[in-house]
């Protein structure tokens, strides 16, 4: 078997949507049936932000196929990745065309996910010089150190770019312990709370640094 560590084309995009659903989606938004829908929203919350922030990607490969993704991002540096965005036109029509249910609850999800990081960055924004914006494995893979080759590869990155300091926001739906047994350091955490039509969901929002 050949793992590799490689820069991250355009056709790993799809691949990547469904890492990212496999690992964030739990007990969310994984009951959603229908896979139009579903991909309108790991696009639209994950990968659109992610492509449009980061100056450095990896994915890793197993006989060729990608198994594990990470992103991060450089202050002051070119945001290459927006080069693999797409048009999202059919994405934005996906989601407004839910139902009223549904839509509310896409729009209280980023929205209460994207106020709870801004709280937890308050009065820390110039602390850092980078961020890990995205990490995620494949289930199958996980236990196989896949995810640390990968945070070697982004650690190497802000090593060269002497960065001396970067944060990390993750939460409940995530393995957050990961950064706990990998030399991140915990600062803060906010606890969000949702109203699905199947009653009250929790997650705990987290912000991480690591020192180099």
């Amino acid at each position: 078997m050949n793992l590799e560590i490689r820069d991250i084309k355009k056709e790993d995009i799809e691949p990547i949507k469904v890492i990212t659903a496999e690992a964030f989606a739990k007990g969310f938004i994984e009951e959603v049936e229908n896979e139009d829908i579903l991909d309108a929203a790991i696009t639209l919350m994950f990968i659109n932000p992610i492509l449009n922030k980061s100056t450095f990607g990896r994915v890793a490969t197993l006989d060729g196929e990608v198994i594990g993704v990470i992103f991060g991002s450089r202050v002051d540096e070119i945001r290459s990745y927006r080069l693999l965005q797409e048009d999202y036109t059919k994405e934005l029509l996906e989601i407004l065309n839910l139902n009223d249910i549904e839509r509310n609850l896409f729009v209280e999800f980023t929205s209460k996910t994207n106020d709870a990081y801004s709280k937890l960055i308050r009065g820390k924004e110039n602390e850092f010089q980078g961020c890990l914006e995205f990490f995620a494995v494949s289930e199958k893979s996980r236990g196989k150190k896949v995810g640390k080759k990968l945070l070697n590869e982004l650690f190497s990155y802000f090593r060269n770019t002497k960065v001396n300091k970067i944060y990390v926001y993750t939460d409940t739906i995530s393995n957050y312990g990961f950064y706990d047994c990998n030399g991140f350091k915990r600062l803060e955490e906010e606890l969000t709370v949702f109203n699905l039509p199947e009653g009250r969901f929790e997650n705990t929002n987290f912000i991480y640094e690591y020192k180099f």
